[in-house]
């Protein structure tokens, strides 16, 4: 069922003589929506008369616009003005979800009242075929057109929209990072945001990333080594029909493993623990439901900085280090994003 969000102004006086413009605007994304010439037919077929005219001629103007909503739905806005620009009114037109011409009945339904009142609608189908001829000398009844008044299954009243549901993103993206593995290290990782419900600007995000090995070498000691970490964050969010936007804040809990690859240089081979502060910006693109594109980057701070050393060549007693972590780190991703609903 169309909800209707804002009631319109009937203070206007409506006559049957009243002749209007219009003028429709179908956003980006709304092509399979009714155009501007078959909508103004379904109105002058509803109220029986030929309505529209040019703006010079016209007693008022009716505006109206629609689009697509977020992963599906319609939404629609129509005002009316009179001669002198004054607004008469405004109707809002929502469907949760189906194909965009579900909306012309409706629309040209509102259009139509919202230009005469008072008028009989209407009911849009062909009127019956004349009868017979009859062997009578009488002329034949002319053809009964049937009217009806607007429908009453069709709520006017003002309601507020539904609360919106709890909202799930899943993320399959290619990770670089710097300054935690010895060399920009490249590696994988699997997202999932959970958005909270009735509007709440929040989101929940979780992420594992796994990289690829790396190597470092130091006077001819060579080593390679893992980097695996778990990550969450809270997100405020700002959703909009063709972009989300949010700004993260979490951490980063993982290990960083070596793996000497030199022998006699007392490379050492263990596994630590990494723990970095994070704040990540991050934007999804909707590409169809319920594809996206996603992307984002972060500023890392390690908290923890490990160290691994070996021994110098020239003074065999002399520890070094190999590697250490960086006190500041960056990391990047980019891949495809799965939204529900």
């Amino acid at each position: 069922m169309v909800v209707i969000a804002t009631g319109v102004s009937r203070s206007a006086a409506a006559s049957e003589a009243r002749t209007s413009s219009l003028s429709w605007l179908r956003m980006p994304g709304s092509e399979s929506c009714i155009a501007t010439q078959a909508l103004a037919r379904s109105v002058e077929e509803r109220l029986g008369r030929r309505v529209f005219v040019s703006a010079a001629e016209a007693d008022v103007s009716v505006e109206g616009r629609i689009e697509k909503r977020g992963a599906g739905g319609w939404h629609s806005v129509i005002t009316i003005r009179d001669g002198k620009g004054a607004l008469l009114g405004t109707r809002e037109l929502d469907r949760p979800e189906g194909a965009c011409t579900t909306m012309n009945e409706p629309l040209a339904l509102v259009i139509a009242v919202m230009i005469d009142p008072e008028a009989k609608l209407s009911s849009g189908s062909s009127p019956p075929p004349l009868p017979p001829p009859t062997p009578a000398p009488a002329p034949a009844p002319a053809p009964v057109v049937t009217h009806t008044d607007v429908p009453t299954d069709l709520d006017l009243t003002p309601r507020p929209k539904p609360p919106e549901p709890w909202r799930f993103q899943g993320d399959a993206v290619g990770t670089v990072t710097s300054g935690v593995a010895p060399t920009v290290d490249a590696g994988g990782s699997i997202a999932g945001t959970l958005f909270l419900p009735r509007g709440i600007p929040i989101g929940l995000r979780g992420y594992g990333s796994l990289f690829l090995p790396t190597k470092a070498e130091q006077d001819g000691a060579r080593a390679s080594f893992d980097l695996f970490y778990l990550g969450s964050a809270i997100c405020p969010t700002m959703r909009r029909p063709a972009v989300t936007l949010m700004l993260c804040f979490g951490g980063h809990l993982g290990v960083l493993r070596s793996h000497p690859e030199t022998q006699g240089r007392n490379i050492e081979d263990k596994t630590e623990v990494i723990w970095n502060a994070v704040s990540e910006g991050r934007i999804t693109v909707p590409l169809f439901a319920p594809l996206a594109l996603t992307g984002g980057i972060s500023a890392v701070l390690p908290l923890l900085r490990p160290t691994f050393g070996y021994t110098r060549s020239d003074a065999a007693s002399t520890p070094a280090n190999l590697h250490k972590v960086s006190s500041f780190a960056v990391a990047a991703d980019a891949g495809i994003g799965f939204f529900f609903p």
